[in-house]
C-alpha cells in the first residue's frame, strides 16, 4: 500500500504578487522507509488543454514546477524500481501554492496507482488573509448588475461604504482603512485607471491612480466581464513582499483561456419595472427596463487546411451588453419657492427658474413679503419631492489568445475594449442634466518561462487607456426652464457656470462640461527559483501613469446666503475665474522585492521578505507641475514656492519587511490543523491629492465683485488672467515638503481547521495600524497677518498627520462543491478607530470611531442542487437539474457625525467643522413610526455652542443593513454538451427596508434634522442604485444556451 500526504492547496501563500497569475507545485519524494529519492520524475497535465511540464528531484527528494497556469491538472509521479503514482482532477487555483509529498512504494514503474490527492485546502506555509472564489461559484452566484462589489464583500472584514462617486474616491473598505488604499489587478496589470473629470476644481482620488477602472456605470465589466473570469482572489491582510503598492485590498481578477474542446454561452437578463417594488419613498413606482445580453466562445484555434492548434494555441472571446432604464428613488429636496421666483429681480428670475418647480409653500412662513417670518434661515425655499428615471448603456468585449510553444514556454495576449455612458441628474438641482461617456481599453501581454530546473520568470506588460467626457445641460424636468451658460454675457456655452443657494439644503447647479484621458504602462517581471528547501522569488513592477485634461478659461460663480440677498440680488459671492490648465500629470511608481519560503520540516514553514516602494511626486510632461508652498511651519510668513519645486522630497528607504510562520498541529488528512502568524509594513503611494494644485495659483485667475448676478461683460473681461505673484487671488495648493509616505502595520494570528477533505474553519484575529496617514486643512494665513494671501483664497496644506487603529475577530467558514452544496461564509467583529478616515478636506481632526466602523458583518453565499431521484420519468424530467443559490448580507450601522458648523479659528488659520454640545438629560435617539425607519436622532439631544462642544465625533448611528438575494435556476440538457439554463434572480427577496443618509447638521432644522431620507442604495454612490445593495426589491429573469 502507498502512503502520500494529502494535497493541499495554497489559497492565497505569501508568495503570490498582485500580478502573479502563476501556481506552484512542489514537495518531496521518498520510500516507504522515509529516505529521499532522487531523479524521481514528476509530470502534470493540464486536463483541458492537454499541456504537459515536467521535473526531477534534486539530490534531496525535492522537485518544484514553479509556473502553472490556473487549471484542473493530473499530477504524475514515477522512479525506476518504484510503482508510479497519479493525483488526477487536482483544482489549481490563480496564484496558488500546492505541496506534494509522495512515497512511492517499491514495484514496477510501469505499475501506477492513481491516488484520491482532494485535500482541505487549508493554507500550511504561511499566514495570508485571502478568500478565493472560482468561476462557476461565481457564475451562480445572484451578483446584482453582474458586478463584482457584493462578491468582494464576501471577503472578512471587506464593507461597501459610502462614496464620493467613480473615479472621485472609492467604494470598498478592507479591514477598515481608506477606499483609496486597494489595489486591482486584471492579468496581473494594474487596473487602478479611475480617472474621472473634475468637479468644482477637485480632480479626484482616480487621477492618481487610487481608483478602480470602472465604467460609467460604476460596475466592473470595464476590469472584466463575469463571463470572461476564470477565478477571483482577494487577499486582505498580511500578505508577501509581492504584495504592495498600497497597503489595503489586493483584488486579483484572472480571464478564462480557451481549452482543446470548443464551449460558449449566450445570454440575455431581463428587468422590468412590472417585477419590482418601489423604493420606500416613492408614491409611484418609476419606470425600469434592463436588457443585459451577449455570450462567449472558447476553444482551441483552428484554420481549416492550414493550421491545428490543439494542445498549443487557444482563444476566448466575451461579449457583454447593457441598455437600462436605471430608476432614482424620490427624495427631499429644496427649490426656490413660487413666490421667491415672482419676487427677485428680472436678471435672476431665469436664474432661478432653472429649478424644478414645486406646489409646496414657502418654507420661510412669512406673513408678507418676506417678511414676518417664522423661519427665516428657509425663505425663499419650498420643499420638493420626487423621483426620476434616466438611461445608461454598456458594451464589453474581450478577446484572449494563448500560445504553449513547449513545456518550457508559454505565452498570451488580451485586449479588451469597454464604452460605456450613463445619464444622472444633479441631486442638488435635478433639471441639472449629467451625462457621462467612457471608454475603457486594456491590452495585456504576458510570457511564462522554465529558464532552468528550477528556476522560472513571469512577466507581463500592460497598457490601458481611459477616455471620460462629461456634459452637463439644464432641461425642463418638473417644470423647470432650459438655460444656456451663453445666456450670461460674457460666457459661452463651453464655460463653467456655477449657482448656489448656500442655505437650507443647498440647492444648486454646476454646469461644468469636460473631457480627460488618462494612460498608463504597467511592466512587472518576476523570478522563482527553489533551493532545496526555500523557495525565492524576486521581482520588478513599474508603472506609469499620464493623465491630461484641458478646461474652459471661464467659470463664473454665484451663492447667496438668504432670501434676502437674493430679493435684492445682492450676492455674498459673486466671483469669477479664468482658467488656464494644460494638465498632463505624470506619476512613475517603481517596486523591487525579494521573498524567501522557506519549508523547514514537514510541519514548520517560515516566510520572510521584504518590498522596496518608491513613489517620487509627480510631475507635468508639460513643465506645468503645480505650485506648492515653500513651508508650512510658520503660516504668517507662508508664500509660494518657486515654479518646479518638487511637491515633496523623493523618500528613498520605504522598505516593508514581511514575516510569516506556519505549523501543522495535525497532518491526518481531512483532520489537518494549521497554526498561523505573520506580519509586515506595507506603504501607500501618498499621491491621492497630488492633482489638486492644478486648480491652484498660476492655472486659475480670480476676480470677486460687489455686484449684481450675473457678471457683466466687462467684469468677466477685467478677470486677472492666472498668476503665481502675490497677493495671490488663488489658493495654493501644499504639501509638507517632508511629506513622508503613508504606512500601515499589519499583524493576525489564525488558527484553521479542516473539517474533512471538503470544508474549512478559519478563525483569524486581525490588526492593522495606519501611521502617516494623509490628511488636507484649509486655512486663511490672512487671518495671521500673511498679506501673500486674500481673502478666502487660503492654503489648503497635505501632511502625514492622521492615524488609524484596528481590530478584529474574523471568522470564514469554507465548503467546496460537495454533493451538490457549495458554501462560503464570514462573519467580522470589528472596532476601528481614527482621526480622519477621508483623503478629502477634512475640517475638523479628531480620533473616534471611524466612520467605516462597521462593528458586526456576517456575509455567506451558497449554492445548492435541488436533486433527488425520482422512478417517474415526468417527475424526473419536472424536478431534476433545480439548484438555488443564496447571497445573504447583514451588518451594524455607519456612524453618524453630528455637526454644528465651521468657522475659522482666529489662533491657527484654520478652518474647522464643529461639533454641538450633548444634552446628557435627552435620549439620543427618538423612537416612532412617524419616522421613517422608526427613529430619529433626538434634535433636543444637541445644542449649538461657539467653537467646539462636547459630542464629540460620530456619536451617533444609522441603521442596520439586512439583505437576502436569491436565485433558482433549472438546466435544461438538450444533447451530450449543449443545454439552455433558465434563471429567476430576486435582490433583497424580502423587501426588507434599508434606510441611508440622515440629515446631520443641526442647520437642517428641527423638522429635518436626525431623520433619515433615502435608503442604502442611494447613499452608497459608485455603483448604480439599481445595483447597489439596500434597494427595494428588485427581480429580472435569464436565459442562458451553453455548450
Amino acid at each position: 500500500m502507498r502512503t502520500s500526504s494529502a494535497l493541499v492547496l495554497f489559497c492565497s501563500s505569501l508568495a503570490v504578487p498582485v500580478f502573479a497569475q502563476d501556481a506552484q507545485l512542489s514537495g518531496a519524494v521518498r520510500d516507504q522507509q522515509h529516505a529521499v529519492i532522487v531523479g524521481a520524475q514528476v509530470n502534470i497535465v493540464n486536463e483541458h488543454t492537454g499541456q504537459v511540464l515536467t521535473t526531477r528531484t534534486d539530490k534531496g527528494g525535492l522537485y518544484s514546477l514553479p509556473t502553472l497556469d490556473r487549471g484542473l491538472y493530473t499530477i504524475q509521479v514515477s522512479a525506476e524500481g518504484f510503482r508510479g503514482e497519479e493525483f488526477p482532477h487536482v483544482n489549481v487555483d490563480v496564484g496558488a501554492k500546492l505541496l506534494q509529498d509522495v512515497t512511492l512504494s517499491v514495484g514496477s514503474a510501469s505499475d501506477t496507482v492513481k491516488v484520491n490527492a482532494e485535500g482541505s485546502g487549508i493554507i500550511t506555509s504561511d499566514a495570508t488573509v485571502s478568500t478565493v472564489i472560482n468561476r462557476q461559484f461565481v457564475e451562480n452566484l445572484p451578483l446584482n448588475g453582474r458586478s463584482f462589489q457584493s462578491l468582494i464583500t464576501l471577503a472578512p472584514g471587506t464593507s461597501v461604504v459610502p462614496s464620493q462617486g467613480v473615479g472621485s474616491s472609492g467604494e470598498i473598505s478592507v479591514n477598515g482603512q481608506r477606499t483609496e488604499a486597494n489595489y486591482y489587478t486584471i492579468d496581473g496589470i494594474s487596473a487602478n485607471t479611475g480617472a474621472t473629470v473634475s468637479t468644482a476644481g477637485y480632480p479626484g482620488a482616480g487621477f492618481s491612480g487610487s481608483t478602480p477602472q470602472e465604467s460609467a456605470l460604476g460596475t466592473t465589466q470595464s476590469i472584466v466581464s463575469i463571463d470572461a473570469l476564470e477565478q477571483f482572489r482577494t487577499s486582505t491582510s498580511s500578505y508577501a513582499a509581492e504584495y504592495g503598492r498600497t497597503p489595503g485590498g489586493q483584488f486579483n481578477f484572472s480571464t478564462r483561456s480557451g481549452t482543446n474542446q470548443w464551449h460558449g454561452t449566450a445570454f440575455d437578463f431581463l428587468r422590468n419595472d412590472a417585477l419590482d417594488a418601489k423604493n420606500v419613498f416613492d408614491t409611484t413606482k418609476l419606470p425600469e427596463r434592463q436588457n443585459d445580453f451577449g455570450g462567449t466562445l472558447g476553444g482551441y484555434l483552428r484554420i481549416p487546411k492550414l493550421y491545428d492548434g490543439r494542445d498549443k494555441t487557444f482563444f476566448f472571446f466575451s461579449y457583454e451588453g447593457l441598455r437600462l432604464t436605471n430608476p432614482v428613488a424620490a427624495t427631499l429636496y429644496e427649490v426656490p419657492s413660487q413666490a421667491l421666483r415672482a419676487s427677485a429681480p428680472a436678471a435672476l428670475q431665469p436664474f432661478l427658474n432653472a429649478f424644478p418647480v414645486s406646489t409646496s409653500p414657502d418654507l420661510g412662513g412669512c406673513t408678507g413679503a418676506f417678511t414676518g417670518c417664522a423661519n427665516p434661515d428657509l425663505a425663499g425655499l419650498a420643499y420638493l419631492t420626487v423621483g426620476y428615471s434616466a438611461p445608461s448603456r454598456l458594451d464589453t468585449t474581450s478577446i484572449r489568445i494563448d500560445h504553449s510553444f513547449s513545456e518550457r514556454l508559454r505565452i498570451f495576449g488580451r485586449y479588451s475594449d469597454v464604452p460605456s455612458q450613463s445619464v444622472s441628474r444633479q441631486p442638488t438641482d435635478l433639471a441639472q442634466v449629467n451625462g457621462t461617456v467612457r471608454n475603457v481599453k486594456t491590452v495585456v501581454l504576458g510570457a511564462d518561462s522554465i529558464l532552468t530546473h528550477n528556476l522560472a520568470n513571469e512577466f507581463r506588460v500592460g497598457v490601458t487607456g481611459n477616455d471620460y467626457q462629461s456634459s452637463r445641460s439644464i432641461d425642463n424636468f418638473g417644470g423647470a426652464t432650459p438655460l444656456a451658460i451663453s445666456s450670461a454675457p460674457g460666457l459661452t456655452n463651453g464655460d463653467w457656470m456655477t449657482f448656489f443657494m448656500f442655505y437650507g439644503l443647498y440647492p444648486y447647479y454646476l454646469i461644468e462640461p469636460q473631457s480627460n484621458r488618462q494612460r498608463q504602462v504597467n511592466v512587472v517581471d518576476s523570478f522563482t527559483q527553489t533551493l532545496h528547501r526555500h523557495t525565492l522569488t524576486y521581482g520588478v513592477d513599474y508603472r506609469r501613469l499620464i493623465t491630461s485634461e484641458t478646461l474652459p478659461p471661464l467659470w463664473e460663480v454665484g451663492f447667496f446666503y438668504s432670501a434676502a440677498s437674493i430679493l435684492g440680488n445682492n450676492p455674498d459671492g459673486l466671483y469669477v475665474y479664468t482658467q488656464d490648465i494644460n494638465m498632463k500629470a505624470r506619476q512613475l511608481e517603481f517596486s523591487a522585492y525579494a521573498q524567501d519560503e522557506w519549508r523547514v520540516s514537514d510541519r514548520l514553514s517560515v516566510s520572510a521578505g521584504v518590498r522596496w516602494d518608491l513613489n517620487p511626486p509627480p510631475n507635468d510632461v508639460n513643465g506645468n507641475t503645480p505650485y506648492t508652498a515653500d513651508q508650512i511651519t510658520n503660516l504668517a510668513t507662508t508664500v509660494a514656492a518657486p515654479k518646479g519645486t518638487p511637491l515633496w522630497q523623493t523618500r528613498y528607504a520605504n522598505f516593508g519587511p514581511r514575516v510569516g510562520v506556519a505549523y501543522q498541529l495535525n497532518q491526518t488528512p481531512g483532520h489537518e490543523s494549521v497554526l498561523r502568524a505573520g506580519g509586515g509594513v506595507f506603504y501607500d503611494t501618498g499621491v491621492a491629492l497630488s492633482a489638486e494644485g492644478y486648480y491652484g495659483i498660476g492655472t486659475t485667475g480670480f476676480a470677486s465683485y460687489s455686484a449684481p448676478f450675473p457678471a457683466t461683460s466687462a467684469q468677466v473681461q477685467a478677470t486677472p488672467v492666472p498668476s503665481a505673484s502675490a497677493p495671490y487671488n488663488a489658493p495654493i495648493y501644499a504639501f509638507d515638503p517632508h511629506l513622508n509616505s503613508p504606512y500601515t502595520g499589519q499583524w493576525n494570528v489564525a488558527l484553521e481547521q479542516a473539517l474533512g477533505d471538503k470544508q474549512s474553519l478559519n478563525i483569524n484575529y486581525v490588526a492593522s495600524a495606519g501611521r502617516r496617514l494623509l490628511v488636507q486643512r484649509f486655512y486663511d494665513p490672512e487671518t495671521l497677518g500673511n498679506t501673500a494671501f486674500s481673502q478666502g483664497k487660503g492654503l489648503y496644506v497635505t501632511t502625514g498627520g492622521a492615524s488609524s487603529d484596528y481590530n478584529s475577530l474574523q471568522i470564514k467558514f469554507n465548503r467546496k462543491l460537495s454533493r451538490g452544496v457549495q458554501f462560503l461564509a464570514s462573519y467580522t467583529w470589528s472596532h476601528a478607530l481614527d482621526d480622519d478616515t477621508s483623503n478629502l478636506v477634512v475640517y475638523q481632526q479628531e480620533r473616534a470611531n471611524s466612520d467605516y466602523d462597521i462593528r458586526h458583518s456576517l456575509q455567506a453565499a451558497g449554492s445548492f442542487e435541488l436533486g433527488g431521484r425520482y422512478n417517474n420519468p415526468l417527475l424526473a424530467y419536472a424536478l431534476r437539474h433545480w439548484a438555488m443559490d443564496l447571497r445573504e448580507s447583514v451588518r451594524s450601522a455607519l456612524p453618524v457625525d453630528v455637526l454644528d458648523g465651521s468657522s475659522v479659528v482666529s489662533t491657527t488659520g484654520v478652518t474647522a467643522n464643529f461639533h454641538p454640545d450633548r444634552n446628557p438629560d435627552q435620549p439620543l435617539y427618538l423612537r416612532s413610526d412617524a419616522y421613517a425607519g422608526g427613529r430619529t436622532i433626538n434634535p433636543a439631544a444637541f445644542t449649538a455652542v461657539a467653537g467646539e462642544g462636547n459630542a464629540g465625533r460620530n456619536i451617533a448611528r444609522g441603521f442596520d443593513a439586512v439583505q437576502t438575494d436569491l436565485t433558482l435556476r433549472r438546466d435544461f440538457p438538450i444533447h451530450d454538451r449543449l443545454g439552455v439554463q433558465f434563471r429567476a434572480e430576486a435582490y433583497n427577496v424580502f423587501n426588507h427596508p434599508i434606510y441611508g443618509s440622515i440629515y446631520n447638521t443641526l442647520s437642517s432644522g428641527p423638522a429635518l434634522f436626525g431623520q433619515t431620507y433615502n435608503t442604502l442604495n442611494n447613499q452608497l454612490g459608485g455603483l448604480s442604485a439599481l445595483y447597489q445593495v439596500g434597494g427595494p426589491r428588485s427581480m429580472q429573469v435569464a436565459l442562458k444556451l451553453h455548450f
